[in-house]
């Protein structure tokens, strides 16, 4: 909740617009007080001042294009004019529950480490999903699966920084979020053990999601019903990203990202052409708050994303993110509970 409540602190001293580079930002700013500092020391006859601005604004310098020079190989990949699709590492799963398996898998370019992937696969039939809703956010992913004795927990879909749901949501029968909303993509509805992940386009939402007892509305379609890509580039906004998705032998795939070398789009491409021979693929909330904890029989994992940038450039934000990691509440999440049988 304080992380929360600082970054909104934060936002009203900053533009409306989130795609912000805060690195030039706070160069811009900073440069702008040893220039006003400079001025005043030459104005004052205060030359011990306007030495300190020449070294302060040489070391702002400095310190930024050492910074830029140092950034992440995942950064330098995703920036490239053309940016190759990764390659692999091998895809070994295992089942610490019956109906439930892991994996995990190094994205690579050249040979070098561009980000991690972690997936879960359940069979519907022996877990339960259901979408859940916090008014006051107040939980992390770690405590919603302690609290909902789940399985699986991941971070759902978007939403406000009051933590109003963006999308229509729907909860034990119950309807959360906007009544007036159009899609042109798709929705996770759950209804008893039957998963599905519907088309929007053309549809009245509200009435699309009405007849199941959980519903979460999200975007874009990463892989549509015709094996389409519905997500459109958008070449510099990166973040550690958050799907669900379905086999084609019907089983749910949970997957996230560490970096922030994805796109969504790159993201869409990428799953079109890896070897978990999806059928449909929905993309969820990312950012730093993709939120991926598993809990069966022995196995536990705890992961967490560590990235998000709406400028390629935004050296600090891409610092700042690992560095001070920050387990964010979750007010929307998606569940995964084992049935009882």
């Amino acid at each position: 909740m304080f992380a929360w409540k600082m970054q909104s602190l934060v936002w009203l001293f900053l533009p409306e617009s989130r795609d912000i580079n805060f690195s030039l930002l706070l160069l811009a700013l900073l440069l702008g007080f040893c220039a006003l500092l400079f001025a005043a020391g030459r104005w004052l006859r205060r030359p011990g001042w306007s030495r300190s601005a020449l070294v302060l604004g040489f070391a702002v310098l400095c310190i930024s294009a050492v910074m830029y020079l140092m950034r992440p190989h995942w950064l330098e990949v995703a920036m490239r004019p053309v940016v190759p699709m990764p390659a692999l590492s091998p895809l070994q799963w295992q089942q610490p529950a019956p109906g439930l398996e892991t994996a995990e898998t190094v994205l690579s370019v050249d040979g070098v480490a561009v980000d991690r992937m972690v997936l879960v696969r359940l069979d519907p039939q022996q877990y339960r999903l259901s979408v859940h809703w916090d008014p006051a956010g107040s939980k992390t992913a770690e405590q919603w699966q302690a609290a909902l004795g789940a399985a699986v927990v991941v971070n759902g879909s978007y939403f406000a920084q009051d933590f109003t749901p963006l999308t229509p949501l729907r909860h034990a029968g119950e309807h959360y979020g906007p009544l007036q909303y159009s899609s042109d993509h798709g929705a996770l509805v759950l209804n008893g053990l039957q998963p599905a992940i519907i088309d929007l386009k053309g549809r009245d939402v509200d009435a699309a999601i009405a007849p199941f007892a959980d519903a979460m509305v999200s975007y874009p379609l990463l892989i549509d019903a015709d094996g389409r890509n519905r997500a459109t580039e958008s070449r510099h906004w990166l973040a550690a990203r958050n799907f669900v998705a379905l086999d084609r032998a019907g089983r749910v795939i949970l997957g996230s990202t560490e970096t922030g070398f994805f796109t969504i789009y790159r993201l869409g491409e990428f799953l079109r052409q890896a070897p978990l021979d999806l059928q449909l693929a929905l993309n969820l909330d990312g950012g730093p708050l993709v939120s991926q904890v598993v809990k069966a029989g022995t196995f536990e994992r705890r992961f967490h994303g560590t990235a998000e940038i709406s400028n390629g450039h935004d050296i600090l934000r891409v610092f700042w993110h690992p560095l001070f990691k920050t387990h964010w509440t979750l007010p929307i999440v998606l569940a995964a509970v084992p049935v009882q049988r």
